[in-house]
């Protein structure tokens, strides 16, 4: 029981600039901003992996393409 609880304090500990603040302890706006962020930050890595896909998409069109073109 005492582990569950440790890890449940850390999943409340955010890191910021080098600094560690307990979430539950900082303003409603500070909390509203590092939802923001969290929430952002997880639509760029959506976008990352988009890209991705999307770079490889191109490069089976691009090579299908290229076999396509008379020589």
């Amino acid at each position: 029981m005492a582990k569950a609880k440790k890890q449940e304090e850390l999943k409340n500990i955010v890191s910021i600039d080098g600094s560690e603040y307990k979430f539950d302890d900082l303003a409603d706006e500070a909390k509203l901003a590092i939802n923001h962020v969290a929430q952002l930050e997880g639509e760029m890595n959506a976008l990352r992996m988009k890209l991705v896909q999307l770079e490889a998409a191109r490069s089976v069109f691009m090579g299908q393409l290229k076999e396509s073109l008379p020589e």
